[in-house]
């Protein structure tokens, strides 16, 4: 069928050269006969009706084409076209800028937290150690990457399998300087972390395996290199120089190459120092030869051509070993139940070329479907551009039909039509890429509180530049080379016509626009679907039941800059939540061991007096708070007493549990007087004293934990630092520059960080919901109304078209009513198509989305109907004004024309 279509198209071609020749000849012939020469009889006769080879005659001078002239005659040729029509360029551009802002937006995230390498020698070789399995003991951080550094020391120096294995620990620590404390972002680094990464030093040099051998033995420090140049102006006499962190000197020894960060991607590492400074780094962590607490990140880089399974094989045979020595320790001697839970855990490797990264973890899924969103955008914009284009090539067929005449082919028409949608895709991308850098910006503000010192930059590098022009390049082909292929099929003998001035572009443009409406309709519905399902999962946790009050609540991270013994920080901390109390406008004041709401928690078995062993230990989620932290969190006590002052620091150990752990384990009565104890057949010397209301604790998803909450002073050797709740009278934000004046009086080496509102710390839990559902719905709007803008555009279109057709429909009596009826009904099927395709499809791809959802599920049938009814109501707003200005045709007018 194709070569049948193509032998076809050429006869018809030589039919009409041909015909052209025949022209040419007789207007040849009559120029002569007004006195031309036969020369000039002829050029003027082929300049009027064309003939291809005199053509190249006449316009070349040569039989061959010079490309770069004809390419920039072209551009030269779509700018005066797009300065004609400032209308349809301003349209156009402004489209295409809003869909490739928002994907250079999205890529500008996605390729610094999920794509981008790190800046490391060789990082395909990289890889990191993952567990499987809930692990004996403690986890601290993410626990698929975290080891027991015993652990991580046996698998180092038995493998046969890396070339090296190396890790580290991310910490937060206090920089002492002449303008006070702050705090900044710490890595413990093993001795060898730069050698087996491949770093190299900007000045100085790296640390290495010899800093690493004793305990607190090596105080020194690697600085990161826009840490140096910010913090330290770039000195380089810096080397050599001491800073202080916790109050312990470190001695600089060099910086390290600019780019690298750390391998915790996100969270710029300020500082490196040896894991063997853990005691002063931080002092409350578990110790190094800590077997149960697992806490330390390892990588490792494997061996020249070996192979990720290779290594992985090899391995979980020698970790299967490490298992075996474990078992034999005393621990598990006295707690043989926990032998199975090691047993079960399993050993895996993943590639570590990207580093690790716990924003990557909560936010990859959300920036996939973003970005999959963004691109439902681009491809309405293309779609609404190539309805304009086939629109714009309708209105100009006798210019096309004339240059068709005058001998250019098909290509040149093509190659013509096809540098405006260049220009366009151009002008596009610029404004694209100025409009991408701002919702970058935006992006980055919409991330959770807290989050101030991520490493993400909203400034396009050479990789989002490059992302901008691959996207410009697809889209121009998008919108660019259908319309212009159609365009060109305009054939010459229309131009010799006398009815070809009124050509309007024939059933096949309509076709094409139509096809062009039902992709923007069905692609808006899944955008209107997808907003309504974020709308509603981020209204759900809106309204999820706290169990306290956090209004009017500031909270902040207070700790002092240099380490306390046990018995000072009992009296710091006591005065600083006495002291702020006094602070005008206060209400109450309590602290707690870690901040709400951040995902961090502490969990795990409780051992209580006289019960019987069953096939379920107690689980429960343990927190430390000091007198007033129920009262300045609006968390009612529910039996028994509040914690007190006059306990404190009397070597007291006492607890509250909430109703839920009331419930679940001691049939709702509470549990007064009944003693506990933390862990696994841990001692029971810990005394209930009172039960608590459910409140939150680290997130605001799921069921309200079961909580044992003791005082304080009771794990004072655990506590760096705390987190305050400050309950105000009024505006919190009007109290917070008193409490930080207060905190400095009250004890002048006390560090505060991260003062917000409770309310701000509560909504960046629900980053993830509030970043897909505002641009969701704003990637939903937009997308509507271009595909709106597209679907009025095709009833003006038609209405132009059949303005002979409905001026004889009027004329014949056919009333108003009746010719808006048959405009408006023009375009249902086509929007009733596309909008079942778009339902079809939002309602498979929500398996992908369920598990950003809460409280809903991805086929809610309130979300579509809702979806459903606005698009219909927003089609027909936009059908109704050409059906009108339809039916308000003058049938004179109309048959005069």
């Amino acid at each position: 069928m194709a070569w049948r279509r193509f032998f076809q198209r050429a006869q018809r071609d030589d039919d009409l050269a041909a015909e052209i020749d025949h022209y040419v000849a007789a207007e040849t012939d009559d120029n002569i006969a007004r006195g031309m020469s036969a020369d000039a009889a002829r050029t003027a006769a082929v300049r009027k009706f064309g003939n291809r080879a005199a053509v190249r005659e006449v316009v070349y001078g040569m039989n061959t084409i010079n490309w770069a002239d004809v390419l920039t005659q072209d551009l030269k040729y779509g700018l005066r076209q797009l300065r004609l029509r400032p209308g349809f360029a301003l349209a156009a551009i402004l489209s295409l800028a809003l869909g490739i802002g928002a994907n250079t937006a999205i890529f500008t995230l996605v390729d610094q937290l999920l794509l981008r390498l790190l800046p490391v020698e060789d990082p395909h070789a990289l890889v990191q150690l993952r567990l499987d399995g809930a692990r004996p003991g403690g986890n601290w951080g993410d626990g698929l990457h975290t080891f027991p550094y015993p652990t991580y020391l046996a698998l180092r120096d038995r493998n046969t399998v890396f070339s090296g294995v190396s890790g580290q620990r991310i910490e937060s620590a206090n920089l002492l300087d002449d303008d006070g404390a702050s705090s900044i972002t710490v890595a413990m680094v093993a001795g060898n972390y730069f050698q087996v990464l491949g770093v190299r030093p900007h000045i100085g040099r790296l640390l290495g395996p010899d800093d690493d051998r004793n305990l607190n033995e090596h105080p020194l420090a690697v600085l990161q290199y826009d840490f140096w140049r910010s913090q330290y102006q770039g000195r380089r006499q810096i080397v050599g120089e001491t800073i202080r962190l916790n109050g312990a000197p470190f001695t600089v020894i060099g910086v390290a190459a600019p780019a690298f960060e750390g391998t915790s991607v996100g969270v710029p590492t300020k500082v490196f120092v040896p894991i063997a400074m853990q005691p002063t780094i931080a002092p409350t962590s578990p110790a190094l030869n800590d077997e149960r607490a697992a806490w330390f990140y390892p990588f490792a880089r494997l061996k020249p051509g070996v192979t990720i399974a290779q290594a992985e094989a090899s391995m979980k045979v020698l970790y299967r070993e490490r298992v075996e020595e474990e078992l034999n320790q005393i621990y598990f001697s006295k707690f043989p139940e926990a032998r199975s839970s090691l047993l079960k855990q399993t050993f895996s490797l993943d590639p570590g070329d990207r580093g690790d990264s716990g924003l990557r973890g909560r936010f990859e899924r959300p920036l996939i479907v973003l970005e999959w969103l963004a691109a439902v955008v681009l491809l309405i914009a293309c779609t609404n551009i190539a309805g304009l284009l086939l629109a714009r090539g309708a209105a100009r067929r006798r210019d096309l039909a004339i240059r068709r005449a005058i001998g250019a082919g098909r290509g040149r028409i093509i190659g013509q039509l096809f540098a405006e949608s260049a220009l366009v895709a151009v002008a596009g991308a610029a404004a694209g890429l100025l409009l991408g850098t701002w919702l970058t910006e935006l992006l980055i503000a919409l991330l959770p509180a807290g989050t101030n010192d991520i490493s993400l930059s909203a400034t396009p590098d050479s990789r989002v530049l490059g992302f901008t022009i691959a996207v410009m390049i697809v889209t121009s082909l998008l919108f660019g080379l259908v319309p212009a292929w159609q365009n060109s099929q305009v054939g010459p003998s229309l131009a010799l016509r006398e009815e070809a001035g009124s050509i309007a572009g024939g059933r096949t443009h309509v076709r094409f626009r139509k096809v062009f409406v039902a992709v923007q309709v069905g692609l808006s519905a899944v955008l209107l679907l997808g907003a309504g399902l974020f709308i509603r999962s981020l209204t759900n946790l809106q309204h999820v039941q706290l169990g306290m009050r956090p209004e009017n609540v500031i909270t902040f991270l207070a700790g002092p800059a240099m380490p306390y013994d046990d018995a000072r920080k009992i009296q710091a901390y006591r005065a600083l939540i006495e002291g702020l109390a006094g602070v005008p406008g206060v209400v109450a004041v309590g602290a707690n061991r870690g901040p709400l709401f951040t995902g961090g928690r502490s969990d795990g078995v409780l051992t209580i007096e006289g019960r019987a062993d069953t096939s379920e230990s107690p689980f429960t989620f343990f927190n430390a708070v000091t007198p007033g932290f129920f009262t300045a969190l609006g968390i009612p006590v529910k039996a028994g007493a509040d914690f007190s002052w006059s306990d404190w620091g009397m070597g007291k150990r006492q607890a509250l549990v909430n109703e839920a752990l009331t419930d679940a384990y001691f049939g709702g009565t509470a549990p007064l007087g009944t003693r506990v104890g933390q862990g696994s057949r841990s001692p029971t010397d810990i005394e209930i004293i009172g039960v608590c209301g459910n409140a939150r604790h680290h997130d605001v998803r799921g069921d309200f934990p079961k909580q044992t909450i003791f005082n304080l002073d009771s794990v004072i050797e655990r506590i760096s630092r705390v987190s305050v709740y400050v309950r105000t009278a009024g505006d919190p934000e009007q109290v917070m520059p008193s409490l930080r004046s207060a905190v400095r009086q009250i004890d002048p080496n006390f560090v505060v960080s991260g003062m917000r509102t409770l309310n701000v710390q509560i909504n960046s839990r629900m980053a993830n919901e509030r970043m897909l559902s505002f641009l969701a719905t704003g990637f939903a709007i937009l997308a509507t109304m271009l595909a709106l803008v597209g679907l009025h555009g095709v009833l003006v279109f038609q209405v132009a078209n059949r303005t002979h057709e409905i001026g004889i429909r009027m004329a014949l009596g056919a009333r108003r009513a009746v010719i808006v009826r048959l405009i408006a009904t023009e375009m249902t099927a086509v929007v009733l198509a596309g909008l079942a395709a778009g339902v079809a499809t939002a309602y498979w791809c929500g398996r992908y989305v369920q598990s950003q959802l809460f409280g809903l599920d991805a086929d809610d049938p309130l979300v579509f109907s809702i979806a459903v009814i606005a698009l219909l109501s927003a089609a027909t707003a936009a059908t109704i004004l050409p059906a009108l200005r339809a039916s308000r045709i003058d049938p004179l007018r109309a048959l005069r024309g």
